[in-house]
């Protein structure tokens, strides 16, 4: 059974109050106004045993930038900006969402798996960075 921790409830609370799914760097910075004495070694720690229990979702960013994460559990994908990084929630209405599900299932039939869970991550320029461009 997992212990109870202060800590851990103020990381998931925090999280769960943001909408731009932050790193661990960033969660800190909010937390440590909160509680000063908490360590950041301490977030991180918190943060692997969230994403473990199922409580939070990772997202793994390309190689050398730090993962970021999310408090939202309802079903949804995820976009990525490559220009400035930004990560934006893509909520399905029930319909799409079951649409999508069964396409999951056939390309796992395709090469006769069983999958358990899956991620979807789009990338791509988000409309901020489109019109600077302009």
């Amino acid at each position: 059974m997992e212990r109870y921790s202060k800590q851990r409830e103020l990381i998931l609370n925090v999280l769960k109050e943001r909408k731009d799914h932050p790193t661990a760097e960033m969660l800190y910075n909010d937390i440590i106004k909160i509680m000063p004495t908490i360590g950041i070694a301490t977030v991180y720690r918190n943060l692997a045993a969230l994403y473990e229990s199922g409580q939070i979702l990772k997202i793994e960013t390309k190689q050398g930038e730090s993962d970021r994460f999310d408090g939202n559990l309802m079903p949804h994908l995820h976009f990525q900006c490559l220009e400035c990084n930004e990560i934006q929630d893509i909520f399905l209405d029930e319909c799409d969402n079951d649409k999508l599900n069964e396409k999951l299932k056939e390309f796992a039939k395709m090469i006769n798996a069983e999958v358990t869970s899956s991620k979807i991550l789009l990338k791509g320029t988000c409309e901020k960075c489109k019109n600077k461009e302009i």
